[in-house]
């Protein structure tokens, strides 16, 4: 199944991968510099670099993970009821303010380009997707039921990173 994406975040994304390669290949040279300096079993900065390098390789993993990939345009995100895309406003019972979500995917979220993101596989989005203004739901949070209420339902504006 692909996983959906914003177009202007798959773009965002192909840049975080060149940038994580170029810091691969930086600490493939920090790794063969501190090897240089002699016994590797007291080498902390040859350690150091190994474990840099085995996070910048899971993080290309972690995203890579995510495809193959549906591209979804801004113009095409709907605001009828509650979607893939949406910058959703809902009001928890009880509170005075109601607060921003965005249904949003997993690359979003990784790249961190929109506050509040929910990815669209959770299951506070699968409760809101398909609800339009004004409709109410409901989710078991911590033994609880807690009501909420869609206020408005907008696309999400194109991030500013």
């Amino acid at each position: 199944m692909a996983t959906l994406i914003l177009r202007e975040t798959y773009r965002a994304l192909e840049e975080e991968m060149k940038a994580i390669d170029r810091l691969k290949r930086e600490t493939s040279q920090k790794i063969s510099d501190a090897a240089s300096h002699g016994d590797l079993k007291e080498n902390a900065e040859y350690h150091a670099a190994r474990e840099e390098q085995s996070l910048i390789v899971y993080k290309k993993q972690l995203m890579q993970s995510h495809s193959p990939f549906r591209f979804i345009e801004f113009g095409d995100i709907d605001t009828d009821d509650v979607g893939f895309g949406n910058k959703v406003t809902i009001l928890e019972e009880g509170e005075k303010e109601p607060v921003d979500y965005y249904i949003l995917g997993p690359i979003e979220l990784e790249l961190d380009l929109y506050p509040m993101i929910v990815t669209y596989h959770s299951p506070f989005a699968q409760a809101v997707i398909g609800k339009e203004v004004g409709e109410h739901f409901t989710l078991d949070i911590e033994g609880k039921d807690t009501k909420f209420t869609v206020k408005s339902i907008e696309v999400v504006s194109p991030s500013k990173k």
